[in-house]
């Protein structure tokens, strides 16, 4: 009885000790919504400018890295974002803060079936369903977020850049979201927690 009680407060002690995910906006999350065919002047986005940086977090510390994108694309009405879409190719996340074979393990691991399952579901896609303008280059993006074959909507705040013409130029946006409601559960080893709340910092540079 006693060990069972320590062990319990042991455990307790381990998760309410895991270090805190970065200081971010939380998105708001619900069921998905419907995907409407928004129309206006299709802007590609920069592939090669442009990614998703991530920051996950455990009770040692965190890892932080990126994803790139494989394709993606907005909608503009004049100088308005009123939709738009992006694909990330999951083969290509990246581990930033370790070398060598550390890397390659996390790497690894990352793409196997206690996360992302690659193999399965090589893609995560992004569509917007609708956009509120804020001021001073804010907007309040609302979108369908699948990964895993798993969608739900997330409500997030995202910040434009504007070039000489006024049209964007750059978006991006800095947000924590729960992986587990995209079957996302692995808890991590028994002594090193890992939080359910990941950090996504999207990118993008326009064409």
């Amino acid at each position: 009885m006693y060990r069972t009680i320590l062990s319990l407060i042991v455990t307790a002690f381990v998760f309410a000790s895991c270090a805190e995910a970065p200081d971010a906006e939380k998105a708001g999350t619900g069921e998905a919504r419907t995907e409407s065919t928004s129309t206006g002047d299709k802007q590609s986005i920069n592939l090669a400018d442009s990614k998703i940086s991530w920051i996950g977090t455990k009770l040692t510390g965190q890892h932080n890295g990126t994803i790139k994108l494989k394709s993606g694309h907005i909608l503009l009405d004049g100088d308005q974002i009123k939709g738009g879409e992006f694909v990330m190719d999951m083969s290509t996340i990246e581990v930033h803060d370790l070398t060598g074979e550390n890397k390659q393990k996390l790497e690894k691991h990352l793409r196997d079936t206690d996360f992302f399952e690659i193999q399965k579901f090589p893609e995560s896609r992004f569509v917007i369903t609708s956009v509120e303008q804020g001021e001073n280059g804010k907007l309040q993006v609302t979108g369908n977020l699948t990964m895993r074959d798993i969608t739900k909507s997330v409500s997030f705040t995202a910040t434009t850049e504007k070039g000489d013409g006024g049209k964007p130029v750059k978006v991006s946006a800095d947000f924590n979201i729960d992986r587990q409601l995209w079957g996302i559960v692995y808890k991590g080893k028994p002594d090193d927690a890992i939080r359910d709340e990941v950090n996504l910092k999207p990118v993008l540079v326009l064409d």
